[in-house]
């Protein structure tokens, strides 16, 4: 019997999954039809054994990488890793992922972030790899105080935005993941490798690309979807027109999670996604404690309510108000001056002058009245 032969005689779901991730792309669209018309098992069982459906469907894009996948050793690249693999079904696997149109057929995972608690509390940073000192500052102040709050930061360990989200987390000792476009042992871009290796021993890396894989064009769109279904919701902080990190906040609309946007500059280009987010629908924030109201838990995570300067004047009746607008702070008013412009009574004008002297406003002299500040 061939190789291929024995294995298709001893294929499980979970060992059909782990095949199907070296042998397809979860991005091939023609890979998904066939997943949704098969399922996972029966497809790389017909792969494994004759190469084609039983309709007659080639399976040459599997085949091509048949041999190759039945060589890997998964448990043993797992335990060499210190990584986990995670398939529907399993404990730790976040059912969130689920509700993709095409959900992963399985994560490998490295750190100690337990991955089905990430979604409860969550927020995916994403934005512009070229950013500006405005959004890397931005980013910085949210994500310190989401990760101090206690939601974990997920973004895809790239440069700029991405990776002043992980270092803000890292800094104040949160939590934060990684979605990776490669392999988990794969750091790329290879000058974040110490930040990529620093989220491996403290949060979690994560991927659908088996150890190994290289990051690709098509694989870093691919993950974007697992962002935005890892988090409660989706904040972009610097965005062009055209960029990935828009087809993260797509993937979370589609999913009817939370999208919000940092608005910028209107002259900046590197905001003018964020703000075509904002006209789509997506919330407007400025700092961490409104991102927490928008995707935390109803009347835990309120934002601060935010006021202008407070005034001396902003508590007075509005009698009090009239007479002490017309009080000079450097030089002094007669009564019936006051009286005059206030379009007050004399009496109305002295009971209130006596009551803003009570309260330090107002400071009676020789030849009149004079206004003063409390504050």
């Amino acid at each position: 019997m061939s190789r291929a032969g024995s294995a298709q005689g001893a294929l499980g779901e979970r060992r059909a999954r782990l095949l199907l991730a070296r042998m397809g792309e979860p991005y091939d669209e023609w890979v998904q039809a066939l997943v949704a018309e098969h399922g996972v098992e029966d497809l790389v069982g017909y792969a494994l054994r004759d190469g084609r459906t039983p309709q007659g469907v080639r399976l040459d894009r599997l085949v091509g990488r048949r041999e190759r996948a039945l060589e890997a050793d998964d448990a043993h690249i797992a335990r060499s890793l210190g990584a986990r693999v995670l398939v529907p079904g399993d404990e730790e696997w976040p059912v969130e992922v689920d509700q993709l149109l095409a959900p992963p057929w399985c994560l490998w995972v490295r750190g100690p972030q337990r991955l089905d608690e990430v979604p409860g509390r969550s927020v995916a940073v994403v934005g512009a790899r070229a950013c500006t000192a405005y959004g890397e500052h931005v980013t910085a102040q949210i994500c310190v105080e989401l990760a101090e709050k206690g939601f974990v930061v997920v973004s895809g360990a790239a440069y700029g935005i991405d990776a002043a989200a992980h270092r803000a987390a890292l800094a104040v000792d949160g939590r934060t993941v990684g979605v990776l476009a490669g392999g988990v042992d794969v750091p790329y871009p290879r000058a974040n490798s110490d930040l990529i290796a620093r989220i491996g021993r403290v949060g979690a890396l994560v991927s659908e690309t088996p150890p190994g894989g290289a990051p690709a064009r098509m694989r870093f769109l691919a993950r974007n979807r697992l962002i935005a279904a890892l988090t409660t919701g989706t904040l972009v902080v610097e965005a062009a027109l055209r960029s990935g990190a828009r087809t993260t906040v797509r993937h979370a609309r589609e999913l009817d999670r939370h999208v919000l946007a940092v608005p910028g500059p209107v002259s900046s280009l590197m905001s003018a996604g964020c703000h075509a987010e904002i006209r789509m629908g997506a919330t407007l924030v400025t700092d961490a404690g409104e991102v927490a109201e928008a995707v935390g838990r109803i009347g835990d995570d309120l934002a601060p309510l935010k006021r202008g300067v407070v005034r001396d004047e902003d508590d007075l009746t509005e009698d009090l108000r009239r007479v002490w607008q017309w009080l000079r702070p450097r030089a002094s008013s007669s009564v019936d001056e006051v009286m005059v412009r206030s379009g007050l009574a004399v009496r109305e004008v002295l009971s209130a002058l006596g009551e803003l002297e009570e309260l330090g406003l107002a400071e009676q002299l020789l030849d009149g009245w004079r206004r003063r500040s409390a504050r």
